[in-house]
């Protein structure tokens, strides 16, 4: 009997073993088109906030070819930005938050114009929220919102309204933790932003 219970305590050791092995080794052999996908993603994200419209079926290569093309990566003043130059020269401004929201972190992009003044658009990279409720910050319905808002420069740059509150934006209903979540990282970075370039005045 002692003799059994080694053998099984081996053979469950081994069995682990070997599965672990095979899920390394799926995860090593895809692991960059995983982070592939990823900068994909990113890109997307970034073009759709500075409602870039890209031709249909437009091939993963050439995606990344547009965008190293015509996106420039700028350090200001300590903060890492991504520019677009338009065609009529306007130089707008893409910057990256992350943080914390209700199930994970939120990683988005927001773009602004020359001054940081106005949102000329937002888009989401990463989110874990409940789909149907904090996921809906992922919608195009929300975030469409913020295309043209004006910041405000006291206080929060931007606010969600409410019965007797000044706002340009509408929470995502029965998603409040995520909703403020979201709002409050989106306006840490545009203040740090302000902050450490003196843009926004």
């Amino acid at each position: 009997m002692k003799d059994k219970g080694w053998f099984n305590i081996v053979f469950m050791f081994i069995c682990t073993a070997f599965f672990t092995g095979i899920l390394s080794g799926a995860y090593v052999f895809t692991r960059p088109q995983i982070q592939a996908n990823a900068r994909l993603n990113e890109i997307r994200a970034q073009l759709n906030a500075l409602q870039i419209e890209l031709p249909a079926g437009m091939s993963s290569i050439a995606l990344e070819a547009f965008y190293d093309q015509n996106i420039k990566e700028v350090k200001k003043d300590d903060v890492t930005l991504f520019q677009y130059e338009t065609e009529e020269g306007a130089v707008q401004n893409l910057l990256i938050f992350e943080g914390a929201a209700l199930w994970g972190d939120i990683v988005g992009v927001i773009a602004l114009d020359e001054d940081f003044k106005t949102v000329i658009g937002m888009d989401i990279i990463k989110q874990n929220e409940t789909p149907g409720l904090g996921g809906r910050i992922a919608e195009d319905w929300f975030k469409e919102q913020f295309r043209g808002i004006k910041l405000y420069e006291d206080g929060e740059p931007l606010r969600y309204a409410s019965p007797g509150k000044e706002g340009q934006l509408d929470a995502v209903t029965g998603a409040t933790a995520t909703s403020n979540a979201l709002l409050s990282v989106i306006n840490e970075s545009i203040k740090e932003l302000r902050a450490k370039t003196g843009g926004g005045n």
